[in-house]
């Protein structure tokens, strides 16, 4: 061993010395029997963090097992978070990790115990190595229950998110760290993810006025809604869509017989460019005024994504929609993955943590949704990733930044960081006031489902709907992946839906049914004059049979249903909505439908009695952890 490679070991038993003398929680003297020797983490003069981080996380290193055992438990619990980023696990695969979990009877005060190892290791010699490598090493363990988590999965998903771990691990209590890890087996901290309320303008609440008709013949306008592309610009006809890991189809996977369609596949698969661009071809044929995009552009390799990655996405999705829609304008929000890491949206108070900076993201959209909004009413876009402009007079849309909703932003989860960040929801009230000051129609589009939100934003984006439910027309959601309803009650007056929610379709085959196809709306409103009603008429509902696309290498978008035809309605307002939902529990042929519909045709068994009551409260279930209105 060379001079350099003598400094080294010498270093790292300082390091290791240190550490045990400094922990309070673990023995002071190592145990390095059935070790590898310290002289051989040294590849000739180069140190080998693999190796030496192997050495620190071995059970040997501290006298017993229970701390060994202590950073695996922990380790399980935080690679069960890391995995359920970005939806990549179907609901087995969870289940069994889950299961997993509850094996190893891992209580709040063992979890806090391990919490405070952890840390007193962060904070020591290379700590965050130690860590990671417990934490890969906890992902390589529960290999065998899901065939889709590689070694290399694991060792790039630990990379990806340690980051926002760290951040976690360093500023949350024990307490706090383990209620988020193992939810309401804990007591909910004092102070952990505090409620907040958004004061709203003072103004005096108009009497409810159910939406108006227009009358017939009047003047109509039709506008494109999609969202979950998924496009996957590696997706490659014949490879592998079985391939070991959570997304296949791609150009680095083998090519076996039974390999990927050219269109798109049901197997763990995103969406081809080419279909993507077929489906803008079919859409294009309409004469579209506006269209509307909930986000998710990118393919869900999240193990293995970049900001370089998701900015190439983004400007590809860009020159796609203007090649194929040169003079329609898109209103879009952001999705969940568009960031890097997948869910990573920090507020902009932490921007000098390391990877809290998001500016980069804002700064792409920006550029990319100038093309179609105003520059003055793009300013908030760089403040938080939301919008307001007007599509024509009288009908204005919001474009909301969910993503500031969700605890799958690990950055939220630490002192107020949670309470409105970027003052989002403070400004949409304030825009939703100046929409019913001004006689405006309004369509709310974001990405995800306000009902799995941190709490108390979903319970003020709630209350700031029903106040202006008089000037929403709709919202519009993505993030599922399939196509269902969202109807919002006022709880002041729960006799009947106030405001109306559409979720999807989503566009992207990738989900844990295993016929979902690939769908997009065309939706028909009252038209641009002088009294129009701006209200939803109609709404035609196209899917691509993958099967069939891909057997006659004839892709056709058909029409799968249409709201006036299959249900019976005459418009899409509240109270059709009310009538309709009415009809779901009286007739049990239309809500079987609604059941088919919701996965794009997918070969579904029927749903049962308890299996249609839980689909009918979750229709009515639009805030977080309230079914009061089931």
């Amino acid at each position: 061993m060379g001079q350099v490679g003598l400094l080294v070991t010498l270093l790292v038993l300082v390091a290791h010395f240190l550490h045990e003398s400094s922990a309070k929680s673990i023995s002071k003297w190592p145990i390095v029997n059935d070790v590898v020797p310290l002289g051989n983490l040294i590849n000739g003069d180069k140190y080998d963090p693999k190796l030496l981080t192997s050495f620190y996380t071995t059970k040997y290193i501290y006298k017993g097992k229970k701390d060994f055992h202590l950073k695996r438990n922990i380790g399980l619990l935080v690679v069960r978070r890391i995995l359920n980023q970005g939806d990549i696990l179907s609901s087995s695969q969870r289940n069994a990790i889950d299961e997993l979990v509850h094996r190893e009877k891992t209580t709040c005060g063992l979890c806090e115990s391990g919490v405070m190892l952890l840390q007193d290791i962060l904070s020591g010699f290379f700590g965050e190595e130690i860590i990671t490598a417990a934490v890969v090493g906890a992902c390589e363990e529960i290999q065998g229950l899901s065939d889709l988590l590689s070694e290399r999965v694991c060792e790039m998903a630990v990379d990806e998110f340690k980051t926002e771990f760290f951040y976690v691990l360093n500023n949350l209590k024990p307490d706090e760290l383990c209620y988020w890890l193992l939810g309401d087996q804990c007591v909910k901290p004092d102070g952990f993810l505090p409620e907040w309320k958004v004061t709203l303008p003072s103004t005096s609440v108009p009497t409810y006025q159910p939406p108006k008709v227009p009358s017939d013949g009047a003047p109509t306008s039709k506008f494109l809604f999609f969202s979950d592309v998924h496009m996957d610009v590696r997706y490659e006809s014949g490879a592998s869509a079985v391939c070991g890991e959570p997304l296949c189809c791609r150009d680095n996977d083998p090519t076996p017989s039974d390999g990927a369609g050219k269109w798109g596949d049901y197997r763990n698969c995103d969406m081809p460019r080419r279909t993507v661009e077929g489906m803008m071809e079919a859409a294009k044929r309409d004469d579209l005024d506006f269209i509307l995009f909930a986000g998710d552009i990118p393919a869900h390799d999240v193990w293995n994504q970049t900001k370089e990655d998701q900015i190439d996405k983004i400007n590809r999705w860009t020159t796609l929609l203007k090649t194929y829609f040169p003079d329609t304008p898109v209103y879009a929000a952001l999705g969940n993955h568009e960031s890097a890491p997948v869910n990573s949206y920090p507020p902009s108070s932490i921007n000098h943590e390391p990877g809290a900076d998001i500016s980069w993201l804002y700064d792409t959209v920006y550029d990319s949704w100038s093309n179609w909004i105003p520059e003055n009413d793009l300013a908030t876009v760089k403040q938080g990733g939301f919008y307001s402009t007007l599509i024509r007079p009288g009908l204005r849309v919001v474009s909301l930044n969910s993503n500031y909703c969700s605890d799958d932003s690990w950055w939220l989860l630490v002192g107020d960081n949670s309470v409105d960040p970027q003052d989002q929801l403070a400004w949409f009230a304030k825009v939703m006031q100046l929409a019913e000051d001004q006689n405006e129609s309004v369509f709310i589009i974001t990405h995800r489902l306000l009902n799995g939100c941190i709490k108390s934003w979903s319970y003020n984006y709630y209350d700031i709907v029903n106040r202006y439910k008089n000037t929403i027309i709709a919202q519009f959601f993505g993030h599922a992946h399939t196509d269902e309803l969202k109807m919002y009650y006022d709880e002041n007056d729960p006799s009947h839906i106030s405001i109306v929610g559409f979720i999807g379709p989503g566009f992207t085959t990738y989900s844990e049914y295993s016929d979902l196809n690939a769908g997009y709306r065309i939706y028909t409103m009252d038209g641009d004059y002088k009294g129009t009603t701006n209200s939803l008429l109609d709404a035609d509902t196209y899917i691509l049979n993958m099967t069939d696309a891909n057997l006659t290498n004839d892709p056709k978008w058909e029409l799968e249903y249409t709201f006036s035809k299959d249900y019976g309605m005459r418009n899409l307002s509240a109270s059709e909505f009310d009538k309709l939902l009415d009809r779901f529990d009286a007739d049990d042929e239309i809500f079987q439908q609604y059941y088919q519909h919701s996965t794009k045709d997918a070969r579904l068994s029927s749903c049962d009695e308890a299996c249609k009551q839980y689909y009918i409260c979750d229709i009515k279930q639009c805030r977080t952890g309230d079914d009061s209105f089931c």
